[in-house]
């Protein structure tokens, strides 16, 4: 590790140091508040007792530095699970380490932070993704005149925003007035003007709402269905799709899909385009797995999904343009007539692919690519 990163200053000491105090008190808690949550029904459902399952946690945090939430996330308290728990890869080791090091060592500077100029570059690039209609920059308008608002649905999310936070729909009544999901109405003018008092704190865009696909509308409360899709460069440099899941939205948030906003994952058969069982985050067990949507009745397991060719086509051409990312979590709605893109991650989450998959990445593609990778950097940087 220190041939990419070693402490530079008195400051980053100081951090480590801290980290090492406070980390034992940290796990401690941690698995104490874990334990008490779910304990109880992991214990009548799998026989784990609470002690086994708070020693577990202990141990794997000292011997692998998986902390107390990834225990239950990943099911280790599943022997078939703990014996694979040194392999899966964390947050930690990807977002906080193997991928900025890859972006910096590539010199990757495409856009994928900004979903303006992510969309931008797409069309410029002839990849199929969501336009952009309007943004809004400390309370400037680009893009179309206010008066332009089509009357159709609309969709508000940051520039540079993550994890579906600050997203709003507003859905189109009549002319000249727009609901959001929360019952507020607005009229054009009203709307345009928060979204003025919105871009003093960051930047925001506008695009028509997206809608899903005939065939997956079953599949959602009303919220836009999306795939999360981990694409990799291969040992010559080409795009490699790793794995996929459907994120669906769940109960009251009609907004989103994202499943840290306590939506559903479902794993995707590659060969095939074929959902596998689906579930949530896992920090809390009471869902566990399930077959159907719990909102809507409908069939999840083994359904398979439109236009999947397509979409592996689309996420191969995008990666192609994008081609000084090493890793890209790739968002596609599948829409009536086409797959398009709705953003691209440069620091892709792959607990939210690991879970539905129950299969650790460390030892499979994923990790496979990623040490190439990262031993590729260091060769180039061996005198």
């Amino acid at each position: 590790m220190a041939q990419f990163w070693r402490p530079a200053t008195p400051a980053e000491w100081l951090d480590i140091l801290i980290a090492v105090l406070i980390w034992p008190f940290g796990v401690l808690l941690s698995a104490l508040w874990f334990t008490q949550k779910n304990g109880g029904i992991v214990a009548k459902r799998f026989g784990r007792s609470k002690l086994a399952q708070f020693g577990d946690q202990l141990r794997l945090a000292v011997t692998s530095g998986l902390l107390p939430p990834w225990y239950y996330i990943f099911e280790l308290f599943r022997l078939d699970a703990r014996k694979g728990a040194y392999c899966y890869l964390t947050r930690g080791q990807t977002k906080r380490g193997i991928y900025p090091i890859l972006a910096k060592a590539r010199g990757s500077v495409s856009p994928l932070g900004d979903k303006e100029a992510f969309a931008r570059f797409c069309a410029d690039h002839q990849v199929s993704a969501l336009p952009v209609l309007l943004s809004v920059h400390d309370g400037e308008v680009r893009g179309r005149l206010p008066a332009d608002l089509p009357e159709t649905d609309l969709f508000v999310k940051p520039v540079c925003g993550r994890g579906g936070k600050g997203a709003e729909r507003w859905d189109f009544i009549r002319r000249g007035v727009y609901r959001r999901d929360t019952g507020q109405h607005l009229s054009a003018a009203q709307f345009m003007t928060r979204l003025g008092a919105l871009s003093r704190w960051q930047p925001v865009l506008v695009q028509e709402r997206a809608q899903n696909h005939p065939a997956l509308r079953d599949l959602s409360n009303g919220a836009l269905n999306t795939l999360r899709i981990i694409s990799c460069l291969d040992e010559d440099d080409q795009p490699e799709i790793i794995a996929a899941v459907l994120r669906m939205a769940v109960g009251k948030n009609v907004t989103v899909d994202n499943v840290h906003a306590g939506g559903l994952g479902a794993a995707v058969d590659l060969d095939r385009g074929r959902l596998m069982r689906a579930t949530d985050i896992g920090t809390d067990v009471r869902l566990g797995w399930i077959d159907r949507h719990p909102d809507t009745g409908a069939q999840i397991t083994g359904r398979t999904l439109p236009m999947w060719d397509e979409v592996c086509d689309l996420v191969r051409q995008a990666h192609r343009a994008f081609h000084d990312r090493v890793v890209v979590g790739w968002d596609v709605a599948i829409m009536s007539d086409w797959p398009r893109l709705v953003e691209g991650n440069s620091g892709p989450d792959i607990d939210l692919v690991q879970r539905p998959l129950r299969t650790p990445f460390g030892d499979a593609r994923l990790g496979e690519l990623l040490a190439h990778h990262l031993k590729r950097i260091n060769s180039f940087s061996t005198p």
